[in-house]
């Protein structure tokens, strides 16, 4: 649950696993164009996500997995690159999403605003595993040393590199390379929020030095390290 009492702009770095989000009140702008829907579906980014909140703003977050959004749809999630689409519509069920959505906006109760949305989920979940080779991917990336890089996990996975991209982009949502990206930049972000120089951060992410690691943030953020978390931190 997030909620605000006052306007207020926030910036969210890229993640590894896709999120839902439900409005419960207010409004939230997305770089300044209103969410399509109470509730959306936010795919992965290569880029940091701006939202400004209204007066009285709450919404109800769920941030999935890298496997866990393919649970829900059969649909690609690599379709969800850099976008934010109604929910009902990517689940294909989008009376039953204004229906949750509305219950969500009744009720005053966070435990059962979230209890409400987990039964919804688990409902809608599919019967099929997740493909075990993409799933073995992303346990072997997550798992795997800093220096780990894509032809050792089409090694290690024993597919050609472009049916093993196939695979991973459905389930996951982009190429195996953007995910480890992604995931490397989110270690060296965290290591720097927990105290780390950035020189330390970055070497221990797996970034070949700070500048590396400088050069990333830039590009996804338009900002360097130190500046976009001192203003995340204001």
């Amino acid at each position: 649950m997030v909620e605000f009492s006052e306007e207020r702009s926030d910036l969210h770095l890229p993640e590894t696993g896709l999120i839902a989000a439900f409005r419960l009140r207010g409004e939230c702008l997305l770089r300044n164009r209103a969410l399509p829907s109470p509730a959306v579906l936010t795919g992965l980014t290569d880029h940091v996500r701006q939202h400004r909140h209204s007066r009285d703003n709450a919404m109800l977050i769920v941030h999935f997995t890298p496997l866990g959004a393919s649970a829900f749809t059969r649909e690609s999630l690599d379709a969800l690159w850099n976008r934010s689409e109604d929910l009902g519509a990517v689940l294909d069920c989008s009376t039953h999403v204004a229906e949750i959505a509305d219950r969500l906006a009744e009720t005053t109760d966070h435990a059962r605003r979230i209890q409400i949305v987990e039964r919804f989920l688990t409902a809608r979940m599919n019967e099929a595993e997740p493909d075990p080779l993409v799933r073995a991917a992303v346990d072997w990336i997550e798992r795997a040393p800093p220096s780990a890089r894509v032809s050792d996990l089409v090694r290690h996975i024993g597919l050609s590199q472009s049916a093993l991209e196939r695979r991973f982009r459905r389930q996951v949502g982009t190429a195996p390379r953007r995910f480890i990206s992604l995931l490397r930049f989110g270690r060296a972000a965290q290591l720097f929020r927990k105290g780390a120089s950035l020189t330390t951060a970055a070497h221990a992410a797996g970034y070949y030095d700070q500048a590396h690691f400088n050069h990333d943030f830039s590009r996804l953020t338009g900002l360097a390290p130190s500046a976009f978390f001192a203003q995340e931190r204001s």
